[in-house]
């Protein structure tokens, strides 16, 4: 698949793609805010869509691609998804979880940039351990279902990945201001970190230049 082309290449980012001048493969995990990106898919076509969660992927992958192309170099980019969300209510697997899990999630290239089989559920941290595993994370309040430790896991996944993967890339996709300290703490420590959001605007507030990036910027 052709991606299309770009206004204008991002000449400058927060993180410096030390990888030499020839093309070279960069291992790159993004760690993705399942709420954000499934707003990639407009409501009206993930209504009636018989494929939804494929769907909603295809179009998480492709604006992942676009903005990595957008970087500067020819590399190429060998991409897992790790996806965060209220996978559980107590220990039972929500009905997001069982549609994700029926679902045909196969490999895929777009241009310079592939992705794994499938998808790593956010619920399992990468530090392991005998708590690595996360439930409960879908409660009910005042008959309102709200997320919990969703965001933190994000986080406590990134920054243990800034300590063992520094090397490597590191995107958080993700609109939520919430997931910034982290995203913050991980730069310091000497992670290539990129935020890539929906949103069309930030605090001005913060000082987040050249750190978070949009497709066709």
């Amino acid at each position: 698949m052709d991606l299309p082309h770009c206004r204008r290449r991002y000449e400058t980012t927060a993180i410096t793609l030390n990888w030499g001048t020839e093309v070279e493969t960069v291992r790159t995990v993004a760690f993705i805010d399942w709420d954000t990106a499934r707003r990639l898919l407009p409501y009206e076509v993930a209504r009636k869509s018989r494929s939804r969660v494929e769907d909603s992927i295809f179009e998480v992958q492709k604006f992942i691609a676009e903005i990595l192309t957008e970087l500067p170099g020819r590399h190429v980019y060998r991409v897992q998804m790790r996806l965060y969300h209220g996978w559980h209510k107590k220990l039972t697997k929500t009905d997001d979880r069982r549609e994700f899990e029926a679902a045909s999630l196969e490999a895929r290239v777009l241009g310079r940039v592939s992705f794994a089989n499938g998808v790593v559920y956010g619920n399992e941290l990468l530090c392991g351990g005998k708590r690595f595993q996360l439930y409960d994370t879908l409660r009910a309040n005042d008959g309102v279902e709200e997320q919990k430790m969703v965001d933190t896991a994000l986080v406590s996944d990134l920054l243990h990945y800034a300590r063992t993967q520094s090397k490597d890339l590191a995107l958080v996709v993700g609109d939520d201001d919430d997931l910034l300290p982290g995203v913050f703490t991980a730069e310091v420590w000497g992670a290539k970190v990129l935020v890539l959001r929906i949103r069309p605007e930030d605090s001005k507030h913060l000082k987040t230049d050249r750190l978070i990036l949009r497709r066709g910027q």
